[in-house]
């Protein structure tokens, strides 16, 4: 008995289907294999894993606009964006820089001053900034003060003046100095000086590994009876 085509197409098409989808699996599995953990475990430190290319490229045009001082990420807490007159990328987007907000930054100078200075914890910190919402605004639309907010102020060195990115990797812990990407000279206003930075990290944070520039004073800072600084 012959058969009909009505009963075979739906083979053809699934046959089809079937190498259509196994040659996008292939083609997926090429860009995002996992990583070899067996290798990594085995990598030197500092050896950064190979990247594909178009995220390399990616990572490279970060890197330049952040030496030349621009901002490209989300301001952290304390700083607002300002638009550079005649400064535009090749989208024809302005480019920008941090500058300090005014409600906003005396925060950031009382946060390093309690932990560097005073020696209180960050649990104490934000038992502090949630007695004075007033005063101490939360975060964007946080109700209250999450600790992790007051850890990533005080990790964060862009509050010495320099724009900076991959300073510390997924854990949170510092990256070998010649990882980082720091702009060339100071970008914008700073809130602390890179030695009350320093005194509110963890004590075992070596000086011997931090670029020699971030150690320098930061000139314009004015310091009041109890040695904090303002703007």
């Amino acid at each position: 008995m012959p058969i009909h085509r009505r009963t075979r197409r739906p083979a053809t098409r699934l046959r089809r289907w079937v190498r259509t989808a196994r040659h996008r699996l292939r083609v997926a599995l090429r860009y995002r294999r996992p990583p070899n953990r067996a290798l990594a475990s085995h990598t030197p430190s500092g050896v950064q894993p190979a990247q594909h290319p178009v995220t390399r490229r990616s990572a490279e045009a970060i890197a330049v606009l952040i030496r030349a001082g621009w901002n490209v990420h989300h301001p952290p807490y304390g700083y607002t964006t300002m638009t550079v007159t005649g400064a535009q990328s090749r989208r024809g987007t302005p480019r920008t820089r941090l500058t300090p907000d005014p409600c906003r930054a005396p925060v950031v100078q009382d946060v390093f001053y309690w932990r560097a200075v005073t020696g209180l914890s960050v649990e104490d910190i934000t038992a502090r900034l949630d007695a004075d919402h007033g005063r101490y605004p939360p975060p964007g639309t946080h109700l209250s003060w999450p600790p992790a907010a007051v850890a990533s102020i005080l990790t964060n060195i862009k509050y010495t003046g320099y724009q900076a990115t991959g300073t510390r990797d997924e854990n949170g812990a510092f990256r070998p100095v010649e990882q980082w990407v720091l702009s060339d000279q100071p970008a914008h206003r700073a809130l602390v000086t890179p030695a009350l930075f320093w005194a509110a990290q963890d004590p075992a944070t070596s000086v011997r590994r931090i670029p020699h520039r971030l150690l320098t004073p930061v000139h314009g800072f004015a310091a009041h009876g109890d040695g904090k600084e303002v703007w």
